[in-house]
């Protein structure tokens, strides 16, 4: 009788093991090889899951997304409006050692979106696509002078909140000792109280 396998828990396996070797190694040290040796199997069991080393990073990225969607869910909770907003930008301009090599996956993939790469490249796409709708969701509660600010200016709050983490997330990775969590706080709470002018007061 065969044995039955876990697909899901095998997948999950193979992304810590590829988060593992890019921590240690870099991403270009990601190689369906050197999975299999972390996981003391052949490369034939690798490639009977992930076909390919993009396959390994899209793998990664996507067991990353459904850790993103709970850590984002938890830090907002039952916040709305502005302070949702804030908090939503807030969370997305944390690093952490891990958070880093999520993110050197990401800045490869989007380098070259050809071929195999194409599905990590949509799991990327996915999960700011989403990001980017739930700013402009928040910017669409901001109030200014006693009215809610219009669907113009929420996109452009939504555009400058989106495109400063996005751009906190590359220098976290490109020089992390110069950008640390604390500059880039900083100058995210000055952005915050720029962007939200006569209405609501961010915390």
């Amino acid at each position: 009788m065969p044995i039955e396998v876990d697909q899901d828990e095998r997948l999950a396996d193979l992304a810590r093991a590829t988060i593992e070797i890019a921590r240690e190694s870099g991403t270009r040290a990601v190689t369906i090889r050197a999975v299999a040796a972390r996981l003391d199997r052949s490369t034939a069991y690798i490639t009977n899951f992930v076909p390919s080393r993009a396959h390994l990073m899209a793998n990664a990225l996507e067991h990353a997304r459904a850790q993103w969607d709970e850590e984002r869910a938890a830090h907002l909770g039952d916040l709305v409006g502005v302070e949702r907003l804030a908090a939503l930008a807030r969370w997305m301009c944390t690093s952490s050692p891990e958070e880093n090599v999520l993110r050197s996956l990401w800045i490869e993939v989007i380098a070259d979106v050809r071929g195999a790469n194409r599905r990590a490249y949509e799991v990327v796409r996915g999960v700011t696509d989403a990001t980017y709708a739930k700013f402009l969701a928040g910017a669409e509660h901001i109030v200014a002078g006693g009215e809610p600010v219009d669907r113009v200016a929420a996109a452009h709050i939504a555009d400058i909140l989106y495109l400063y983490c996005r751009g906190s997330e590359v220098k976290a990775v490109e020089d992390p000792d110069a950008w640390t969590d604390e500059r880039v706080q900083r100058s995210l709470e000055v952005l915050l109280r720029a962007l939200v002018f006569d209405g609501e007061a961010v915390h």
